[in-house]
């Protein structure tokens, strides 16, 4: 059975007085299956048979389809079917990202690259670059994201694979609207939507306009946004594509909540609402919940807007999606306090910011002072009430006592806020004295490090490799005195000529001076792999020269790595794998090793602290992913932009 495997996300909510258009985000692969199959090979064939299995159970249980998958890997193995492998990983990736399990995802994604890799299969190659660019678009990394999706693209387009070419623009013009440059995504969604017209595939069709319908939102164009969202709609309810049955709803409930037409936009959003349950999309069931309670607010219904918005923040909170939990518990703010509802409107508006984890702008301080006065008010109304019922006489004493205490409070609560915001400003002050310090000394005692690396590998070649050579000539004159211990004396002046030339090298290497970063680098991987462990080093991208410093220091970094590979992980295998963009430089080292437990107070036992401090001088990003049993795998991000070297 050939099929096309695809994984959806929708887009975000832009605001709260704004109803979010969604577009779909894709991540391609990719199961032509058997193209590596032995023909009439049970296994094999028991293998592809578990693939599909573990497809069908994804929108059953996606625990069971991970099983099925792990399964489909080990006996891919045993048997040495690479392409099985590569897949069983890859799809276990995917299904651990719709759980939100993302190291887990990283890590079989990574793992089905290098078997794809050594097969040279091109589909899943790109197709893992396109799963590592929605990964990073989901952990807030739209510059990782858009390099990833990008060299998806690239590969597509080199071997002329138009379905997932189509699929990876959309990708591409996903990451530009979420950034909002909205003529990117545009552009992007377009030529998708042109692939997939030549390749006459209707899905792939329906999906692409339905992304190109959100841009011409985004730019205003509401009217041809709509007309394009029609098209879609009829071309999915066509094929029954479910899922883009459910984005073309709620996007044109958002045209007609632009309208005013309220009635129609929930009768749309509530399609909409019925196909997410059904496909069992956590994160579209709260987003589109939150969506229609919007339209039921606008509309005048607080009851039923208060429902969806509860209803929806149970399905946030449950699946940790903080930036609809942020959105709903505003909304509910609003609606609260429409109903006059002041207490519980303060604390919605309060956990909204927390998970904003924002500072207080003086117009939200403003509507949380207003929201509290009117709330100690209406008590303190009730209160004179009931005393005026028992005890007329003293009306006008009750009416002072509660004017002095509100100012009191109001007093109270002003000083107390200046001064707890005075005290975060001066710990905030006093933090980034100490951490500025912090870094002063750790880069003077790397600076102090290298330059007595400098000094003992001059002394070691100019000076220890000179006495050598001169030893050696002596000896020579009187050879034929000492025959036989002439030939013992010589090996052991060769051997320790080389171990000084080698031990000098490593403390300063040539070759990184002459050659460039990427150079040393894949010489230093092939020197240190021996019998035991094996080393494979790849790069990608135009390399060039950066300034001494920051290449001397990029080296120290994956030297101390690879260090701790030898000493302390017991692998067999490692790869190094470098990057270079335009002005990012990435470097993942992983090895399949021990790894250790990150939960675990040793964690950095390994000279990792020493090795995150140098990254943190350079201003650059580290990542490490590991588990007991599955090895270390250590993602490192540089901008290069100031530290490339001007040619002559």
């Amino acid at each position: 059975m050939n099929r096309l495997k695809t994984k959806i996300l929708i887009s975000f909510s832009f605001g709260l007085s704004h109803f979010p258009c969604r577009f779909i985000f894709l991540i391609t692969l990719y199961s032509l299956t058997n193209n590596l199959c032995i023909a009439g090979n049970p296994d094999t064939l028991m293998v592809n048979q578990l693939l599909d299995s573990g497809y069908v159970l994804e929108g059953i249980d996606s625990d069971k389809a991970i099983t099925v998958y792990d399964e489909a890997t080990k006996l891919s193995k045993k048997i040495g079917f690479i392409k099985g492998e590569a897949k069983g990983y890859h799809y276990q990736g995917i299904v651990y990202s719709d759980k939100s399990d993302y190291n887990s995802a990283f890590k079989n994604y990574r793992r089905a690259l290098e078997l794809y890799k050594s097969i040279n299969y091109v589909r899943g190659i790109g197709a893992c670059y396109a799963n590592f660019g929605n990964l990073y678009k989901f952990i807030g990394k739209p510059d990782s994201a858009v390099y990833n999706h990008q060299a998806a693209v690239d590969i597509f387009k080199k071997y002329k694979q138009a379905d997932a070419l189509s699929q990876a623009y959309g990708n591409l013009g996903g990451i530009f609207q979420q950034i909002k440059q909205y003529e990117k995504s545009l552009h992007y969604f377009t030529e998708s939507a042109k692939l997939a017209r030549q390749l006459n595939d209707s899905s792939l069709l329906a999906r692409a306009l339905i992304n190109q319908a959100t841009a011409l939102t985004e730019l205003k164009q509401t009217e041809k946004m709509f007309e394009v969202h029609k098209t879609a709609l009829l071309i999915a309810e066509k094929i029954n594509d479910e899922y883009a049955i459910q984005l073309a709803n709620i996007n044109i409930a958002d045209y007609y909540r632009q309208k005013k037409d309220y009635s129609k936009a929930i009768a749309f959003g509530t399609i909409s609402l019925k196909y997410a349950i059904k496909l069992s999309i956590p994160y579209d069931v709260a987003d589109i919940k939150k969506s229609i309670g919007n339209l039921y607010e606008a509309n005048g219904d607080y009851d039923k807007a208060k429902t969806f918005y509860l209803e929806a923040l149970e399905v946030s909170e449950e699946i940790n999606a903080r930036e609809i939990s942020a959105a709903i518990y505003n909304s509910l703010h609003t609606v609260f306090a429409k109903t006059g509802e002041y207490k519980d409107a303060y604390k919605y508006l309060s956990l909204a910011q927390q998970y904003e984890d924002s500072v207080l702008g003086e117009k939200q301080l403003k509507i949380i002072n207003e929201l509290e006065i009117k709330y100690q008010s209406s008590q303190k109304d009730k209160e004179l009430a009931q005393k005026q019922l028992q005890l007329e006489k003293t009306k006008q004493y009750v009416i002072y006592a509660i004017g002095t205490s509100l100012i009191a409070l109001l007093l109270a609560l002003l000083i107390s806020a200046y001064y707890n915001y005075k005290r975060k400003i001066h710990l905030k002050q006093l933090n980034a004295i100490q951490q500025e310090k912090e870094l002063q000394v750790l880069q003077a005692l790397m600076q102090g490090e290298e330059k007595e690396r400098t000094r003992i590998a001059r002394d070691l070649h100019d000076e220890v490799a000179g006495m050598l050579a001169a030893a050696k000539m002596h000896i020579t004159a009187i050879a034929s005195q000492e025959e036989e211990n002439y030939g013992r004396v010589m090996g052991l002046l060769d051997e320790a000529s080389v171990s000084v030339r080698k031990t000098a090298h490593n403390l300063m290497p040539e070759v990184l001076i002459h050659n460039g970063l990427d150079t040393a680098l894949r010489k230093y991987c092939y020197n240190i792999s021996n019998d035991t462990l094996t080393i494979q080093y790849d790069s990608w991208g135009e390399t060039g020269r950066y300034s001494s410093e920051f290449e001397l220091s990029v080296y120290r970094i994956v030297q101390e790595l690879l260090n701790n590979v030898l000493k302390h992980s017991k692998a067999t295998e490692a790869i190094v794998q470098v990057g270079f963009q335009a002005d990012i430089l990435s470097i993942t080292v992983e090895d399949n090793g021990v790894g250790f437990d990150q939960d675990s107070a040793d964690k950095d036992g390994t000279g990792m602290n020493s090795i995150k401090s140098r990254v943190r001088i350079m201003n650059g990003k580290m990542d490490i992913i590991s588990e007991p049993g599955q090895g270390v795998s250590t993602y490192l991000e540089f901008e290069i932009i100031n530290t490339i070297k001007q040619v002559a």
